[in-house]
């Protein structure tokens, strides 16, 4: 008696009463092909659903495929509804049959009737498993320049519209828009005038997670626009990617380019939520306190509190975290200096880390915990127009170099940038404020994560200094080689009690 396993695979499942090629259907015809083959089929039905089969899915790593491969034993006949749920690429669909020839089984496609077992049924079988990667091929290229056609003509090209912002029907014609969305659109320009009024992002993340203000994750969760069931918090990250969008001003990105005009300049294409000046001035504002806008915002977190402020006594270099074996076989984490290892003169130092930490966040919360936090936040008073002009200049540039380039035009609008580029003041221009927080300095300890603490630190000028130890080889932890300062504060006084607190401390 030969046995059959039916296999199922949709690439977007909407449910099992999609009229297109849904699972039911796909089962359906599997097992009306069985019964008049008078074959038996297997209990299990195995389903690959929201599977892709093309070469950016899994391809034979599906976890379905998987399930097959532990039943090898189980069955005669692999059967699914079409030759295109199994593979998209004859590489994939020879390979599987391969696989199953060499188990004992066989590959069966009920809308092509191809019976593997047989030669003539291999030959049509790969035939059509290059007409299938054929058309995958085709329906990825007619997608992707249906999308960049669509943003060209400034059409939003689909998908979840940017926190800020949600997708309407154009006026002016077919396809679809961007429209400022009243309640998100207003989270943004509330957290672009606390930034620009010299509050930090930190302090904005946690004003926004306290009072409950939804995340773009939150509303996609709420929409059923994703899997995901928890949304993320905001930090300092999302909101300095939302503040430094471009398409918060209007702007379109495709393929990680600002769509730009004949001139090179960048097109606005839907309204914008903030004007073109605070955009500038916010991305100034954020370059020029270290949040970072360049790779979307993202930044490298510090390994350890004390990384980038812990110096070498010797050679007053930055201590780098690392680790080291200790004699019962733990690894035990140390700041550790690489002059001497890199050959630098330096007779080299290494203290363990969390040890250390814990001095430093004693004598820190001892000197200044009950203090209020004074933040010195710069903030940029340029238009920043800077960017948009060497921007496009880059872009006429690289057009010039493209085949069948209309170079003496590209060139007449090059000179045009280069003039307004000459116009532009020679640098940004800059001021740099002091903003109570509102907590202390112990409050805020509390509050915060690693990285935040270490900011705290860098804040208050924070400056660690490590020494060698007196007895080389000492395996007791000597404080005294710690040596813990504060830079200015506002207040004098407090400077001054702080330094007299910090000699005390390390003697």
């Amino acid at each position: 008696m030969t046995t059959a396993i039916i296999y199922v695979r949709l690439s977007s499942h909407r449910g099992d009463l999609d009229p297109s090629t849904s699972p039911a259907r796909q089962e359906e015809a599997c097992r009306a092909y069985c019964a008049a083959k008078g074959w038996t089929v297997h209990p299990h039905v195995v389903r690959d659903l929201d599977v892709s089969g093309s070469d950016k899915g899994l391809r034979l790593d599906r976890p379905g495929l998987g399930e097959i491969r532990g039943r090898w034993s189980e069955v005669d006949v692999v059967i699914f509804a079409k030759i295109d749920r199994l593979a998209r690429n004859v590489v994939d669909f020879r390979a599987f049959a391969e696989e199953a020839e060499g188990h004992g089984a066989a590959l069966v496609s009920v809308a092509e009737s191809l019976d593997m077992t047989t030669p003539s049924g291999r030959f049509v079988a790969t035939i059509l498993a290059a007409f299938a990667e054929m058309e995958a091929a085709t329906i990825a290229k007619r997608t992707a320049d249906g999308i960049a056609d669509v943003r060209r003509l400034g059409r939003w090209a689909g998908g979840p519209a940017p926190y800020g912002y949600q997708v309407a029907p154009r006026a002016d014609g077919p396809g679809y828009t961007l429209v400022p969305d009243p309640d998100t659109a207003a989270v943004v320009r509330e957290a672009a005038e606390r930034v620009l009024d010299g509050e930090s992002l930190y302090r904005i993340a946690n004003d926004f997670n306290a009072r409950g203000v939804p995340t773009r994750s939150a509303l996609l969760i709420a929409k059923g626009r994703t899997r995901r069931t928890k949304p993320a918090p905001w930090s300092t990250q999302v909101i300095a990617q939302m503040l430094v969008n471009p398409r918060t001003v209007g702007r379109s990105v495709h393929r990680g380019e600002i769509l730009r005009d004949d001139a090179g300049m960048p097109r606005q294409l839907w309204e914008p939520i903030l004007s073109l000046d605070t955009w500038h001035r916010l991305r100034a504002a954020l370059e020029a306190n270290g949040d970072g806008i360049e790779g979307r915002g993202r930044r490298v977190r510090a390994a350890r509190l004390l990384s980038g402020i812990a110096t070498c006594a010797g050679c007053g270099r930055k201590l780098y975290a690392s680790s080291r074996k200790h004699a019962s076989g733990a690894t035990v984490p140390t700041y550790a200096c690489a002059a001497r290892r890199n050959g630098q003169g330096c007779k080299g130092v290494a203290i363990t880390a969390e040890q250390t930490e814990e001095v430093v966040t004693r004598r820190f919360l001892d000197l200044v915990g009950g203090w209020p936090v004074v933040e010195a936040v710069t903030v940029a008073v340029d238009d920043g127009r800077r960017a948009d002009v060497e921007a496009g200049i880059a872009d006429i540039a690289r057009q010039m170099t493209e085949r069948g380039a209309d170079v003496p035009a590209l060139a007449a609008r090059l000179a045009e940038l280069h003039a307004a580029r000459e116009a532009l003041p020679a640098t940004a221009v800059t001021e740099t404020r002091r903003v109570e927080t509102g907590r202390t300095f112990g409050e805020e300890w509390t509050a915060r994560d690693t990285d935040g603490r270490r900011a705290l630190l860098v804040s208050a000028g924070a400056r660690v200094v490590v020494h060698r130890a007196a007895v080389p080889g000492r395996k007791v932890f000597d404080e005294s080689r710690v040596h813990f300062t504060l830079g200015e504060f506002a207040d004098p006084e407090a400077q001054r009690l702080a330094e007299i607190a910090a000699e005390e401390a390390g003697r």
